[in-house]
């Protein structure tokens, strides 16, 4: 029996990153014996076991065919003459087909170090056409790896133009996985330009494809490193926090109104425009079986987005629109994803500083002075049942004006 380190922990033992799972492989060894040395199995397409002290994942070394569609359609085979430069073969990509043996070694036959001082995303063999899963999985490691210059081997971004014919075969919970997992990265945006450039946006996320095909929103002549407001955005407020529903609702913010703004013929009410995305982040959300709190986030920064720019010209009555549509005062963290949602889109400016500490001043007055406001005050003064809520709605709303006067 040999085992190997392998995977992740290689490749980012090599790029001098954290390593935060470890993933082993065996050679010459069988389930019986693994088994019978206290392993505990979990995996049922093929044997998978957990150490029975660390309980880090020990594969056996196996070799895999192709027998159907989409990512699953595949036959395993393990057996103890399986080699780990077999096993390491049907990897993704060579910066992932690396292994350490016991004694330190490097296992590098598909030259994956050299790449990694290439910094290139290359597909190992002619089998990466196989997954159709490894379309999104390369998008995702250009995101994680953009802030270190890596870039997709021309001929690996060819086959994964050859591929997109079979991504509907993907299960819609895989594909989110996968995006979810690029959208925590520190450019999320690379994910979304990758598939786009390779075609598969189209299939898997249409509704984000239109906001690449609007000219006035888009260099053409850039696919790869477009200005697209949306993807600009995006990459602003990922160096402002790592929360899912406040990027994924940056990303979700303009949906529909490019196919709006581009029809001259239809006047368009501000209503309209405002509510135009809803229907297209339902589908997606719908289709893709995003969580409802990620879904409805989304669905108000949409509506509401041009509530979130320019906050200190609101009124006191759209500020407690604002407060009430986010259910600020039941969930006082919706306001610092409000104020992180501003702050994505001034900072496209070059003097955003002063502006930016005056909208986050302003909102945090403002919310501070309808909190301030009791409901045991309005109960004492002889308010009950529905009337209660009115009163309260109605004091903070005062409140807000009076220091919106003294504020002229």
């Amino acid at each position: 029996m040999e085992k190997y380190l392998v995977g992740g922990a290689v490749r980012d033992t090599l790029l001098k990153l954290p390593i935060k799972e470890k993933d082993w492989v065996v050679v010459g060894s069988s389930p019986q014996e693994m088994l019978s040395n206290g392993y505990e199995q979990v995996g049922k397409d093929f044997p998978v076991f957990l150490h029975p002290e660390n309980h880090e994942e020990y594969a056996l070394a196996r070799t895999e065919r192709k027998s159907g569609r989409g990512y699953t359609g595949f036959t395993c085979h393990t057996d103890p003459s399986v080699t780990i430069e077999e096993d390491l073969y049907r990897r993704d990509l060579t910066i992932n087909a690396m292994a350490y043996d016991t004694h330190g070694n490097l296992v590098d036959p598909y030259h994956g170090r050299r790449d990694i001082q290439l910094r290139l995303l290359r597909h190992v063999s002619h089998t990466f056409n196989e997954d159709p899963l490894r379309v999104l999985r390369v998008a995702r490691f250009a995101a994680r790896f953009a802030h270190m210059n890596f870039t997709i081997a021309p001929e690996t971004l060819m086959l994964m133009q050859q591929m997109i014919h079979e991504l509907l075969f993907l299960s819609p919970e895989r594909v989110w996985i996968e995006t979810k997992k690029a959208l925590i990265t520190n450019n999320p945006q690379i994910y979304f330009i990758v598939l786009h450039h390779c075609g598969a946006l189209k299939i898997l996320f249409p509704e984000f494809n239109t906001l690449f095909d609007t000219p006035d929103l888009v260099q053409q002549n850039t696919p790869i490193n477009t200005e697209n407001l949306t993807m600009m955005m995006l990459t602003k407020i990922a160096c402002l926090t790592d929360d899912i529903n406040v990027r994924f609702s940056i990303l979700c913010r303009d949906l529909g109104k490019p196919t709006l703004l581009n029809n001259k013929k239809k006047r368009i009410k501000h209503h309209d425009y405002r509510k135009s995305g809803v229907p297209l982040i339902n589908n997606l959300c719908n289709r893709l079986k995003i969580p409802h709190e990620i879904c409805n986030f989304a669905k108000i920064v949409s509506e509401y987005h041009d509530y979130l720019y320019n906050i200190e010209t609101l009124t006191p009555k759209m500020l407690m629109k604002l407060f009430n549509v986010f259910d600020c005062w039941r969930r006082p963290k919706r306001l610092e994803q409000i104020i992180l949602i501003s702050q994505s889109n001034t900072l496209r400016y070059t003097n955003h500083n002063d502006y930016l500490y005056n909208q986050t001043n302003f909102l945090h007055t403002a919310f501070s002075i309808t909190k301030k406001i009791c409901i045991a005050d309005i109960i004492e003064d002889g308010f009950t049942g529905i009337n209660i809520s009115k009163e309260l709605q109605a004091r903070r709303l005062h409140a807000l004006n009076i220091w919106k006067n003294k504020n002229k």
